[in-house]
């Protein structure tokens, strides 16, 4: 009853009922959850931090239980954009539950917004840790060496994330762009890459990432068709632009090349292969 009247707005009414679910229940996360919810949805943030308080009076004893209602109030410190609040509600979760999965997630996120990145590296290897089979940490912790440039140790956790799951297309993308430009299997690569356009084809980055494998196989055709959509979708893209530009350039295309290799430096003067651009443009 509380579910539906909290579908239709009847928040008070949603909440009386909630509340007598957990008479009956004092454990009923669910019903905790939901109550959290409308007090969100009422902008009534403080309530629910006095809310969920209230339930770990109750529930003290019952770590399990506890470490999910210390999650429902990181949530909310997040909601109120109170960082620091929601950092100590998680690790009190981990207290309570260090085998509960979704607050390492959140502290994770957290060091990421903060660009703490090495202790984000640690908490989703906590994660593997406690359920190795997972692809989505192995997935986010590759994104993160990619933005360490540690490319060894991002394809190791694509090709995890791979193993787990075949069809994980975001993984497949960056793994098949690691490889090429890396000079590494592009056959291989091409083959990842495949797989990354069947599960999302309307990726500008998927786009990008086959027409640099095709680029570097030499189809230069191919990779014009690949690069162009994807500017299509991101018109001022550095790299994209650069590698439509490259293309052009192989193909033969001297003024196009010069046009689209000048754009992505005016766009960003210091991409990745920034030089190789300039060092192109000076023999154009």
């Amino acid at each position: 009853m509380g579910v539906l009247q909290r579908l239709q707005k009847q928040y008070d009414k949603a909440l009386a009922n909630f509340e007598k679910a957990l008479i009956i229940k004092p454990d009923f996360i669910d019903a905790l959850t939901y109550i959290t919810l409308v007090y969100i949805a009422k902008d009534e943030l403080d309530k629910a931090i006095i809310r969920c308080d209230r339930n770990l009076e109750k529930t003290h004893d019952k770590p399990e239980i506890a470490a999910r209602v210390y999650n429902l109030k990181g949530q909310i410190y997040l909601a109120q954009d109170n960082i620091p609040e929601a950092k100590n509600s998680y690790t009190m979760a981990l207290e309570k539950d260090p085998d509960f999965l979704a607050p390492y997630h959140m502290l994770a996120t957290i060091y990421l917004l903060e660009n703490r990145q090495e202790q984000a590296i640690a908490q989703y290897q906590k994660i593997l840790e406690k359920n190795p089979n997972q692809a989505r940490p192995h997935m986010i912790l590759g994104t993160i060496y990619d933005l360490q440039q540690r490319f060894d140790l991002s394809e190791i956790h694509y090709r995890n994330a791979l193993r787990i799951n075949p069809e994980f297309g975001p993984a497949a993308n960056n793994l098949a762009y690691i490889l090429a430009t890396h000079n590494k299997n592009i056959d291989e690569a091409l083959g990842f890459a495949q797989v990354a356009k069947e599960q999302l084809p309307d990726d500008p980055y998927v786009m990008d990432t086959l027409g640099w494998i095709y680029y570097h196989k030499g189809f230069y055709d191919f990779a014009i068709v690949e690069f162009s959509d994807s500017l299509e979708k991101i018109p001022e893209n550095p790299i994209f632009t650069y590698h439509l530009g490259m293309a052009y350039y192989k193909k033969g295309d001297r003024k196009k090349a010069r046009a689209e290799l000048e754009k992505a430096l005016r766009l960003d003067e210091s991409f990745a292969g920034a030089d190789e651009a300039r060092k192109v443009l000076a023999e154009l």
